[in-house]
């Protein structure tokens, strides 16, 4: 099973779980399908389609954006929703919290809350091709951009999505990719995969080489594709480069 029918999987079960608790009536003008669609999809008309995601016979699966939305609406831990860990709900994990304490009141990072998960634990910066590209310096400029949390990874990221093969099979297109900003003092690794932005506004993502000059000063780098028998090598000069991002995870069949 891939990763968005199991992410699809997991919907089912946090849907069923609302309609028990309450949150979801489908005979409900308030709380029905219509209102469901309209805060996860945007769109109160397309109830038919969550419909869809709730069938077993149905290849229709939800996706990361909207289950994003679910986690944010519904104070759904967002571990559950992405990773099939811990409780379902933030309350209910919330007071697994407060039961492990040993003594005296929890401390306030101990506890999940509706009001501060998608603040403090918000970790990734969706953003689309061309805003990466239109800016020029850290990843906080996209502040009117979708924030979301994945567990386990540290520090401020930007993510957004592939376009075309020249990096098949590791990274296909449609895939999200993960990247983070590199640190003042880190290096380049060699052969690793980063998302580069060139000062014309092209974005594209390769292993990467470093080219020397005969005084062993970078002038450049090499970019190449995995889908190489397609897509031939090409050299970009240290001018060239305006922006290089280190890629840290993707996520497959998460698309719209």
């Amino acid at each position: 099973m891939t990763d968005k029918e199991l992410l699809n999987q997991r919907f089912k079960i946090i849907f069923q779980h609302l309609v028990e608790k309450g949150e979801v009536v489908k005979s409900s003008r308030e709380k029905g399908m219509s209102s469901f669609a309209e805060k996860i999809m945007g769109n109160k008309s397309y109830g038919h389609i969550i419909r869809a995601y709730l069938k077993d016979s149905d290849a229709r699966t939800i996706t990361y954006q909207q289950a994003q939305r679910l986690v944010s609406h519904y104070s759904v831990n967002p571990t559950y929703m992405f990773e099939g860990k811990g409780t379902i709900f933030l309350s209910e994990e919330a007071a697994f919290s407060s039961n492990e304490t040993s003594a005296g009141s929890p401390k306030s990072d101990d506890v999940l809350t509706k009001t501060n998960v998608p603040k403090h634990r918000t970790n990734i910066v969706f953003s689309s091709i061309s805003a990466f590209a239109s800016s020029t310096v850290d990843i906080g400029v996209h502040a009117d951009s979708e924030h979301f949390y994945i567990p386990g990874m540290q520090g401020e990221h930007i993510a957004f999505y592939i376009k075309g093969e020249s990096m098949i099979p590791t990274i296909s297109d449609g895939d999200m990719v993960i990247c983070r900003s590199l640190d003042s003092n880190e290096r380049i690794t060699e052969n690793e995969i980063y998302a580069i932005v060139t000062s014309s506004g092209n974005v594209m993502v390769k292993r990467i080489q470093k080219i020397f000059n005969k005084h062993r000063q970078l002038q450049g780098i090499k970019c190449i594709s995995d889908n190489y028998l397609e897509h031939d090598p090409f050299t970009l000069t240290i001018n060239e480069v305006q922006k290089l991002l280190k890629v840290e995870r993707k996520l497959t069949g998460i698309g719209l």
